[in-house]
């Protein structure tokens, strides 16, 4: 070192050799202020994946039942269970009066997550009374009940809308209330 420089240095005023303590409390603290921030925002993105997730299964199960009374000629119903919070696809069975859950390679019964559950379920017109008890039916000439489910975790919702004439469902994002029911007038010419 040069002269000039080491006499500038000789009082500890002039030249510090490391960090105070408030220096190192400080950048502590942001360090922790942005790591909770990081892992709020984490939980929340999981929190939105795990209900996308959710009501992705359930109109993915939708259609398949809506597929499955088509091909089989058979009546398909997908039951939803509100108190335990979960759905599952039902068909005849070849004894009568027995009906089976289908589990296969393009459906298996779903039980939502903890934070996920059935917020409302709206029969909007149902032919069977089924509908009313927690089944939505699927006919073999491709029409069901038409019911709005809202699938939610109290911060974000997703409604699926299944249409009676066509049977077609429909996943939306928002509130049932945010979306007028399918109707197709058959009167009307296209």
């Amino acid at each position: 070192m040069t002269a000039a420089v080491q006499k500038n240095c000789q009082s500890f005023a002039t030249c510090r050799r490391g960090f105070t303590l408030i220096e190192l409390v400080a950048v502590a603290a942001l360090i922790a202020l942005l790591t909770s921030a990081t892992f709020i925002t984490y939980t929340r993105t999981w929190q939105q994946w795990v209900l996308r997730q959710n009501a992705q299964q359930f109109y993915l199960a939708a259609r398949y039942a809506r597929v499955l009374a088509i091909e089989s000629r058979m009546p398909c119903k997908l039951v939803i269970d509100q108190q335990e919070g979960a759905f599952h696809v039902v068909q005849k069975s070849d004894q009568p009066g027995e009906e089976t859950i289908v589990s296969n390679l393009w459906h298996r019964s779903v039980t939502l997550a903890e934070s996920v559950k059935f917020e409302r379920v709206t029969t909007l017109e149902a032919t069977s009374l089924e509908a009313v008890e927690g089944a939505i039916t699927f006919r073999p000439d491709g029409s069901a009940d038409a019911v709005s489910v809202q699938v939610g975790n109290g911060i974000r919702c997703y409604t699926i809308q299944i249409g009676a004439a066509t049977g077609r469902a429909k996943l939306l994002e928002g509130e049932i209330s945010a979306y007028e029911p399918e109707r197709i007038d058959l009167d009307q010419t296209l």
